[in-house]
């Protein structure tokens, strides 16, 4: 009891002290938001022609997992001077410069996803042209499938990062000349294309098997999984990957039948269950044992009525 109190208390102060950091920030960044909550705020990319967004939504911003930081403690405090150098337009920002720094933020082993993404075909193909911001946008970024045990919630999460880019032809216009072909084009080999879309990520087929967390190094296409039985088998690669944000007590809280079973029995693995498999091995011996007995007593209620007839 002493425990529940203590961790509401602690839970509480967080609250407040997150409050009151977000309020601060608020003031400081109301200058920038003035400009940046522009919805139609942007500038034309000499060299691809593009338009670039430069508007912020406050609301994204002050619920994403930045929502405590002022504009200027990532951006430079050059920003702060209106109107702007034409210069700022080419800051880098690196994410590591803060992401590395932070011993609340090693759990998640940026400096390992970096080496992994280094090894991804996006980095090899477009090197620097291609960040974390192409995939992660700073100003709504939040970590909220990560603690969700809803498959459906986490596959709709980490597909609509990949789709924002792969379903934009202007966006892919702005990284490569390269034609990409539509993704219902070069998927048409997978049989049932829309529930795959529905209940498998991408990362789940174009990523190294047994990656620990969530995988950052994204494989050519010639190397992507195209054998059904990797996923529909009892090893599947999905029980290792995309179920294993369910917790073993979430997968059998249903007693001996599993919510696996019902939940996602495309999954052949998936259905697998000790006592299921125990019970119809039992079944099964006392079949083989009556089946047995029942001929045995035949054969020799046979050999009674012979002797009796002669």
């Amino acid at each position: 009891m002493k425990r529940l109190i203590y961790a509401g208390i602690f839970f509480l102060l967080t609250q407040n002290i997150i409050s009151a950091a977000t309020t601060n920030n608020k003031e400081e960044n109301k200058n920038c938001l003035k400009c940046h909550s522009w919805s139609t705020l942007g500038f034309r990319d000499k060299e691809s022609g593009l338009l670039v967004n430069l508007s912020v939504n406050p609301d994204n911003f002050y619920t994403s997992n930045h929502k405590i930081l002022a504009c200027v403690e990532c951006h430079s405090k050059d920003f702060t001077v209106f109107p702007h150098s034409n210069k700022l337009k080419e800051e880098s920002l690196y994410c590591l410069d803060c992401h590395t720094d932070k011993k609340e933020l090693s759990k998640y082993s940026f400096k390992n996803i970096e080496k992994d993404f280094k090894k991804s075909i996006h980095y090899l193909k477009l090197g620097n042209q291609f960040t974390c911001f192409n995939c992660h946008e700073p100003h709504s970024f939040k970590v909220n499938a990560r603690v969700n045990t809803q498959i459906e919630k986490i596959v709709l999460y980490d597909n609509r990062i990949c789709l924002d880019c792969h379903n934009s032809s202007s966006k892919i216009a702005a990284l490569t000349k390269d034609v990409i072909p539509s993704l219902n084009e070069s998927h048409k080999w997978l049989p049932h294309l829309e529930l795959h879309w529905a209940n498998v990520r991408c990362i789940d087929c174009h990523a190294p098997e047994n990656t620990a967390g969530v995988p950052h190094e994204i494989l050519p296409k010639e190397k992507a999984v195209k054998n059904c039985v990797n996923c529909h088998s009892e090893n599947s690669i999905l029980l290792q990957s995309l179920y294993k944000f369910q917790s073993v007590q979430k997968r059998n809280e249903q007693g001996f039948i599993n919510a696996t079973i019902l939940n996602n029995s495309y999954v052949i693995g998936a259905t697998r269950n000790y006592y299921l498999n125990l019970f119809s091995f039992i079944i099964f011996g006392i079949t083989i044992i009556f089946l047995g007995l029942h001929g045995y007593f035949r054969y020799k209620s046979r050999i009674n009525e012979n002797k009796n007839e002669n």
